[in-house]
């Protein structure tokens, strides 16, 4: 009987997929930084002050792309383990539709107690749009009376600014979801995707070619991640060289794509202790992200006199990551179990 003994290479490469599975990894931290980081972000521009900036983007956006390069990476992973198509956007629905749909209610109910408009008025079309197409992943960013005194500056009179990204991150999915269909398993087509995707991206402004194209460099980052840790040497030297050459170009959100990439899927992949346990107390990126920018708004719009990023910014943040916690308990968990139930309802064979 002959015995087969697998490569170190692909030994390492099982194991850190195994840890991945598991969820021993940095991915809780790194998103829970990335989603504070959106936070600090609209803090300066609630503010009125410049936001930090890198490359040609400010640093909500820079984290951001780390949420989509973070989810493609994974959702990949869910795809492969579980290939069928209702499971698979049953899965995804769980994980954004619940919590936003609790958010969606939880806002314009706030709104009722914020408006300067009498209650009658407000609870009118305008409300009820709000909540119907946000439902919908159709972003409305306004109620009636609510923050009105910028209304000239349609983001500093939102209530939830950062919505924008989330009707973009399901249709990621149903890009995956098209991918996996046509063939994702013949990883050329994936990568045909991300390149017609980067050339859209760096010939013009446009938001979602780009987002799309850092959700589908981690999808590729999942299928070739044996080849990445082989030749990690190799990447590495490659991957400086054509950052200094597109800093040089002057095509900076190239070079920061070439950065930006690598540098999330090596941290979040990596399992320090310590780190590894950020989601603890649950996973409250997303809860963060949702209700934040309502959040600092009241904060910065109530607060006692003039408010400073320094006295504003850490009640900011503990009173979002109270409200992330109890969506996390309350809404986004008890939604995530139902996964559990998904093969009972949708078996392989109604494929």
């Amino acid at each position: 009987m002959t015995v087969m003994h697998e490569s170190p290479a692909a030994a390492t490469t099982a194991t850190r997929s195994l840890k991945i599975a598991e969820g021993v990894n940095n991915f809780d931290a790194v998103r829970l930084i990335a989603a504070l980081l959106v936070l600090c972000s609209h803090q300066f521009y609630l503010l009125g002050e410049a936001q930090p900036a890198f490359a040609e983007h400010t640093l909500g956006e820079t984290a951001v792309m780390v949420f989509f390069i973070i989810s493609g990476y994974l959702v990949a992973q869910s795809w492969y383990r579980d290939p069928h198509l209702m499971r698979f956007l049953l899965r995804r629905l769980l994980r954004l539709w619940p919590a936003l749909a609790v958010a969606t209610l939880a806002i314009a109910a706030a709104g009722a107690l914020l408006t300067i408009l009498p209650l009658h008025d407000y609870l009118g079309h305008a409300t009820w749009q709000f909540v119907a197409k946000n439902l919908q992943f159709r972003t409305v960013y306004q109620l009636p009376g609510v923050f009105p005194k910028v209304a000239y500056d349609p983001g500093a009179s939102a209530v939830n600014g950062s919505w924008w990204s989330i009707p973009l991150e399901f249709k990621c999915y149903l890009y995956l979801a098209l991918l996996g269909l046509i063939g994702l398993r013949r990883r050329w087509v994936c990568l045909l995707a991300l390149a017609v995707l980067l050339v859209q991206a760096g010939h013009g402004n446009a938001v979602q070619p780009l987002y799309t194209a850092f959700f589908l460099s981690g999808v590729c980052a999942w299928q070739f991640r044996s080849e990445c840790l082989r030749f990690r040497g190799p990447l590495l030297v490659a991957g400086v060289a054509l950052v200094a050459v597109a800093i040089a170009a002057g095509a900076y959100w190239t070079a920061e794509w070439l950065v930006l990439v690598p540098a999330t899927l090596v941290a979040g992949s990596a399992s320090t202790p310590g780190i590894q346990a950020a989601g603890v107390f649950g996973d409250l990126s997303y809860g963060i992200y949702i209700y934040a920018y309502l959040v600092q708004q009241c904060v910065v719009r109530y607060w006692p006199g003039t408010p400073s990023l320094a006295g504003s910014l850490p009640v900011a943040v503990l009173l979002t990551c109270a409200v992330a916690w109890c969506s996390w308990h309350a809404v986004e968990a008890p939604a995530l179990q139902l996964k559990r139930r998904l093969r009972r309802w949708f078996p392989d064979h109604a494929a």
